[in-house]
Parts: structure tokens; C-alpha cells; sequence
């Protein structure tokens, strides 16, 4: 049976596998639809495309995806854009912008803990970056250094605070993006409801902004039944989240069936009146 993964990421951001090694593992976990969704960027997508098409992987069908950071109304939403022309310049502008606002928090928190007396260099953060710089590659820089134990500890006593405390911070209004998206002839979806603050009243005014999915993970939903998103006029999508793998981590862990996923498009094709970039 044929399925989608609709959310994983590469070592272009914050996942460990190269774009080859995901596409390996799609095969093996029997995903025929997938999307790269990496953080802020399209290189994993695009260098997973090249490798697609210069070799034996006709086994996947590969959606353009990315996940931005933005917020609304005071709440952090992460989207996943799906379907898009790759090459939109507006589209790739923001997310050129988006890197240089991840490395600028990036050095913040540099400069911060390095005023705490941590002896924690530029270079250490960056030695296993190949695309889109993010807190995870911080993280793992402090737990390297041995000022933490755990990656979690590195977000609780150090990251997080200091996101708190930035003044500038760098994600894009979320409506804002929805709408760029669109122009891009892709549509959005929410990932990780259930992490967004004050989900349930806010996914509302996102739909009339003009946000067709919502992220459907078990045992974490925000709606008691389909009925209720799809009342609302959203469209399930799901993927595993991918970033390494492990017990609990693995491409395919949450997933679309293949009739799911068609109704994904053909909602998506509608909803942008057949100007729907990316053809299936």
C-alpha cells in the first residue's frame, strides 16, 4: 500500500541523514510520497531532486516542502508549505533572509553565554551545519563543550530563555507567509498543533487567512474527531517529523495513505483554483 510522509528533515537543517539517506530510507519504510520539509530552506529538497533524477530512485515521488518559522498574534507557528514552484523569488528571498535572522540569534546567544563565562566558539556551532543553522546545532555545540549533559538541558537552562529575551526575533507574520505560498502556487498546513499556544482559537483565524491543512499526529490531536478541523475547512496531512533515527523516530511513524494524500492535492488544487504549481 502506497503512503506519504509529508515532514522530514536532512542534515541541510536539523536532521542528521544526508538527502541520499532519507531517500533510502523512504524506500525501505515503503513511503512512495515524500516531502523534505528542512527548516527555512530548500537545499535539501533540491539536492534530494538532483539525486532523483541522476539515479535509481524512481520509486519516490518527491513534493517540493519546507518548514517556516512565523508567528501570530504572539503565538510561535511553524508551517509547512507543500506544492510550490521552488524557484519563486520572493519565496526564495524570505528564506534567504530567514538564514541570516537564524544566524544573527545564532551570534546572540553566542555573546550571551560567552558573558556567562562559557568558553564556547563560532566555529563550535557551525561544525556540523550544511544548510540552515538552527538552536538544535547550539545545542549540541554546548552538550560537545560539556556544558550540558543533555540536548534537553541546553534548551531548558540556555535556548529558551534567551529566544524569550531577543528582541528581534526572526520569524515572518504567519499570514504573511500563508499568503506567499500561495502566490508560489503551494498551500500550507500547521505543523505540530498541539505545540502552538492558544491553538484552537487561533487555527480558526488562520483558515479565513487562508491555511488549508492541519498536521494530524496520534495521541497528540487538538481536534476530538476529523470532523472537526474538516468542518472548519481544513485538510489532514501528516508526516513523521523526521530528523534521526531511532525507537520512537523513523520515517513513516505517522503517515498518509495514499487516498488521504490524493485528497491533500485535490483539496490543494481547488483551494488555489487549479493554479497549483507543483503537478502530480
Amino acid at each position: 500500500m502506497l503512503s506519504a510522509d509529508l515532514h522530514t528533515h536532512t542534515n541541510f537543517s536539523d536532521g542528521e541523514l544526508s538527502p541520499a539517506e532519507i531517500l533510502n530510507e523512504a524506500i525501505l519504510k515503503n513511503i512512495h510520497y515524500l516531502a523534505i520539509t528542512d527548516h527555512d530552506t530548500l537545499s535539501g529538497y533540491k539536492k534530494a531532486k538532483k539525486i532523483i533524477k541522476s539515479s535509481n530512485f524512481n520509486q519516490i515521488t518527491l513534493i517540493p516542502g519546507v518548514e517556516i518559522s512565523t508567528t501570530f498574534e504572539g503565538s510561535y507557528i511553524h508551517l509547512l508549505g507543500y506544492f510550490f514552484d521552488v524557484n519563486n523569488k520572493e519565496l526564495n528571498e524570505i528564506l534567504k533572509l530567514l538564514q541570516v535572522r537564524r544566524n544573527d540569534f545564532a551570534k546572540y546567544v553566542l555573546h550571551s553565554l560567552n558573558n556567562e563565562g562559557f568558553k564556547i566558539e563560532w566555529g563550535d556551532i557551525l561544525t556540523n551545519v550544511k544548510g540552515s543553522l538552527g538552536r538544535l546545532h547550539i545545542a549540541y555545540a554546548l552538550k560537545n563543550k560539556g556544558i550540558v549533559k543533555k540536548v534537553s538541558d541546553a534548551f531548558d537552562l540556555y535556548l529558551n530563555p534567551l529566544k524569550i529575551s531577543y528582541n528581534q526575533h526572526y520569524e515572518f507574520d504567519t499570514a504573511e507567509i500563508i499568503k506567499l505560498v500561495k502566490n508560489a502556487g503551494g498551500i500550507c498546513s500547521i505543523a505540530h498543533p498541539h505545540t502552538v499556544k492558544n491553538a484552537e482559537n487561533l487555527i480558526p483565524k488562520l483558515v479565513k487567512k487562508g491555511l488549508v491543512g492541519i498536521e494530524i499526529i496520534e495521541n497528540k490531536k487538538i481536534y476530538n474527531s476529523d470532523n472537526d478541523y474538516m468542518k472548519i475547512g481544513l485538510t489532514k496531512t501528516a508526516g513523521s517529523d523526521f530528523h534521526k533515527n531511532g525507537k520512537n523516530s523513523f520515517i513513516g511513524k505517522n503517515k498518509l495513505t495514499e487516498e488521504e494524500f490524493l485528497s491533500l492535492y485535490s483539496n490543494s488544487k481547488k483551494f488555489l483554483n487549479g493554479k497549483i504549481k507543483w503537478k502530480l
